[in-house]
């Protein structure tokens, strides 16, 4: 059995996988300084370079598995007769396409999360009204669910890193095996090389995250901060204008300063 196409795709595997973590390293060093404070009431900020990154590789992803699947169907259709089964594969590569798509577009619609910015934003526009007690309380419960979406942080960061550091790692290790078993030094190597680097990227990629991490959680402490003191000014009764009264200050004044010439 030649081995050598096989350990030529698994390289591009790997390869490829180790592209996708230096990607998510440096987008996420470049959204840790781009992070800042904003009125948007659905991000902290709209910067969209790691979003950006991922959806391009997503989206190239699925583009070569749906090759990959068509032409095995019709090798399967036309070259051996299998009907039956090149049609469970389409219909596989399909449901897996339309998952994929789905599963995008769902993120990117799904735009009603709670947020300090959110809350800020309807204090403010409502600074110059008297909030009622219901009110008062649909805020507080609004603060408290925000309280809770930042406090659930999502683990698909931290499971996506992992699982691309064992692949890549698994993947380098049974290509070095047979490479140097079958006296094949010149695809051993890259895949060791390619470990080493794989693991290296993982290591800066949780260090981007962290620093990501603090960033926003600093200015969401600020947002809420502001959106508790914007609250709490709103509890303060306000004084009601009083029909007449500022005619009858601009009387009284007249009339002492009548008195005092």
């Amino acid at each position: 059995m030649d081995l050598i196409p096989l350990l030529v795709v698994a390289l591009l595997l790997q390869v490829s996988i180790l592209a996708l973590q230096i990607g998510d390293a440096v987008t996420g060093f470049i959204d840790a300084r781009r992070i800042r404070d904003t009125d948007d009431p659905e991000v902290i900020t709209r910067t969209g370079v790691r979003e950006l990154t991922w959806t391009t590789a997503v989206t190239a992803i699925t583009a070569v598995l749906v090759a990959f699947a068509v032409d095995a169907a019709a090798r399967l259709l036309f070259d051996a007769s299998q009907p039956v089964v090149a049609f469970l594969i389409l219909v596989a590569t399909a449901v897996v396409a339309f998952g994929v798509g789905t599963a995008a577009v769902l993120a990117v619609v799904r735009r009603d999360r709670p947020t300090y910015a959110r809350l800020r934003r309807d204090l403010r526009d409502r600074q110059v009204m008297q909030l009622e007690a219901e009110e008062l309380a649909e805020f507080d419960a609004r603060l408290a669910d925000a309280d809770r979406h930042v406090a659930r942080r999502s683990a698909a960061g931290p499971t996506l890193r992992l699982v691309a550091l064992l692949a890549v790692l698994g993947i380098g290790v049974a290509a070095a095996v047979v490479g140097f078993a079958e006296s094949l030094p010149y695809l051993a190597i890259p895949a060791i090389v390619a470990a080493g680097l794989s693991i290296i990227a993982f290591v800066v990629a949780v260090r981007a995250a962290v620093e990501r991490n603090a960033a926003a959680d600093a200015v969401r402490q600020e947002q809420r901060a502001e959106v508790v003191a914007l609250l709490e000014r709103a509890r303060i009764p306000q004084r009601r204008n009083v029909p007449g009264l500022r005619d009858r200050v601009a009387r009284a004044l007249a009339i002492l300063r009548e008195q005092q010439k």
